[in-house]
């Protein structure tokens, strides 16, 4: 069969058909500890108390982020109640917004349909992207954001629609409420990219300037708010998550300069390998290439740089970049050679029958640390056949290689979501412990101590006490300079505290109270009756619960 592409329809199908295999098992997996977790918490605090000014997580205040993805995952709860399903929807609608706005600012630059419905495709089989799906936090909000406001500004700068110009401000503004200064990188190396390569002054005018005032009122609005209640808080804004954040080991998360490089080439294969055969032709074309692609090339490179030169490094901090080489990847296979195609067919294809042959290697030998069912090897089956179908009948010279990658894309949501239905350990998700203490005791006033780590999921899963016990670990120490009082020791508890040690002795022996410490974890000798006191265990990967029966 030939595939032909004549208008958007296709599309809208293929976003139907990505949006309904995102929500297909959405809330069947526990939340991940810790970022995921931490995020839904706070959400439901703030659904919960009402108080949508001041985020808290477990009772105190939390001012890492602005409040965007709190609101966003409340909004979720509101429709679909206080479970995982709630906490995650609105992130597959933006994936889907994500795709959407990948297909319109290629049409944009190269007004192409093609290329623009191949990125699409190719967005879509981005590893980084799926992940960002599946875990709760500001980066799939931010990145949807930013390519709204970058397409408005396309709009804007190929039709001159002064309403886009304003939507460009307001998104921006959103998109700095969203995780703060770090959003104005992605769109500002673009836009002044943008107008380097095409040579073109920037002319300012009145509307610009109102523009900007709606930027800055609604990016500034709530840092402006807490800290009129609070003014310690623009110290702590300006050196603690701004500064530090980019030229220090904040938060224990300060990487290499190379870290994002081994990334980068995982993420983007098998699409790098195609480069292999003509490598040095390719760099020797690249001043040649057109403008759209010399933009979208030098802008990713110049974040690329910029972000490896940042202290604090995470994976999802470069997600909102990928639309770029998902577009350039379109652009190229209009003229990439056929082998440069078969490399990328057959690496997709590999890919998917290794994931396939350890699906059914777990599932015959039945190791310990992965747990598969016959669900699992089911649909991993039939992701094979329908990959192997298209790839033996789709003969399309120009789409078959994006097909492929979007198939894979959709095999590895549903192969994943299957696993981690199954296996919380792989997400480190309190959910079965607390299921398990829920049958072990029906006691209404169980307390579940926690030793020396913050787990932020279990007031999600349970209205039991949650006690954090404060030890060495960098999770403890939790940020209280801004409590207006010290009702947060009821749930953080500090063992270098006598008195605090004597009564957790005393907790210890009694009925309905339980302990998680991680497997991996050595306590002190002077708190071994933390452990001891209790008479039954339970083993978890990579937990240990004890309990008294």
């Amino acid at each position: 069969m030939t595939f032909k592409i004549s208008t958007d329809k296709y599309f809208y199908l293929f976003l139907l058909i990505a949006f309904l295999v995102l929500i297909a098992g959405l809330g069947s997996y526990g939340l991940a500890e810790t970022s995921e977790a931490r995020y839904a918490e706070i959400s439901r605090e703030m659904l919960v108390y009402g108080d949508y000014l001041n985020p808290e997580l477990l009772g105190i205040f939390h001012f890492h982020k602005p409040p965007i993805t709190y609101y966003i995952t409340t909004l979720g709860y509101y429709f679909f109640g206080l479970n995982e399903f709630g906490a995650r929807f609105f992130l597959q609608v933006a994936v889907i917004f994500q795709l959407l706005l990948v297909y319109r600012i290629a049409d944009l630059l190269y007004k192409n349909k093609s290329i623009a419905f191949m990125a699409g495709l190719v967005y879509f089989s981005f590893p980084i992207v799926l992940i960002s799906s599946r875990n709760l936090t500001t980066d799939a909000y931010l990145t949807t954001f930013i390519l709204a406001a970058i397409y408005c500004w396309q709009v804007y700068a190929s039709k001159r629609k002064m309403i886009f110009l304003y939507f460009f401000y307001t998104l921006v503004g959103l998109a700095l409420i969203t995780k703060g200064p770090v959003a104005i990188l992605f769109i500002l190396v673009y836009i002044i990219t943008s107008k380097v390569v095409l040579k073109k002054g920037m002319r300012i005018t009145f509307h610009h300037l109102l523009g900007f005032l709606l930027c800055i009122l609604i990016g500034a609005s709530w840092y402006v708010l807490v800290i009129v209640e609070n003014p310690k808080l623009w110290q702590y804004f300006i050196e603690k998550q701004l500064v530090s954040r980019m030229n220090s080991n904040s938060f224990n998360r300060a990487k290499p300069f190379w870290f994002y490089i081994p990334i980068l080439f995982g993420l983007l294969l098998p699409w790098w390998l195609a480069l292999v055969p003509k490598f040095k032709a390719n760099i020797i074309s690249i001043p040649r290439k057109c403008n759209e692609t010399k933009i979208l090339l030098y802008s990713s490179i110049i974040l690329f740089l910029l972000f490896s030169a940042f202290s604090t490094k995470l994976i999802m901090y470069i997600l909102p970049l990928f639309w770029m080489p998902a577009i350039i990847i379109a652009a190229e296979l209009r003229t990439a050679s056929q082998k440069s195609k078969s490399i990328v067919n057959t690496v997709y294809a590999f890919l998917l029958g290794i994931l396939f042959l350890g699906l059914i290697f777990c599932w015959f030998l039945k190791p310990e640390f992965i747990h598969i069912t016959t669900v699992s090897i089911i649909i991993a089956f039939g992701m094979v056949i329908i990959f192997g179908v298209l790839h033996y009948f789709e003969n399309s010279e120009n789409f078959k290689s994006v097909i492929l990658a979007g198939t894979f894309g959709i095999a590895i949501i549903l192969i994943s979501t299957s696993v981690m239905s199954h296996n919380s350990s792989l997400t480190n998700s309190t959910r079965d412990m607390v299921n398990f203490i829920d049958n072990v005791s029906g006691a209404e006033n169980k307390s579940i101590f926690i030793y020396d780590y913050l787990l932020t999921s279990i007031p999600f899963y349970t209205s039991d006490n949650h006690i954090t016990l404060k030890s060495s670990h960098n999770t403890t120490n939790r940020e209280v300079q801004f409590e207006n009082d010290e009702s947060w020791k009821d749930n953080l508890w500090d063992l270098k505290d006598s008195t605090t040690v004597n009564r957790l002795e005393m907790l210890s022996k009694k009925d309905n109270v339980f302990l998680l410490i991680r497997s991996t974890q050595a306590i002190d000798a002077k708190l071994s009756f933390i452990k001891n006191n209790f008479n039954s265990q339970k083993k978890y990967p990579k937990w240990i619960l004890y309990y008294n029966k």
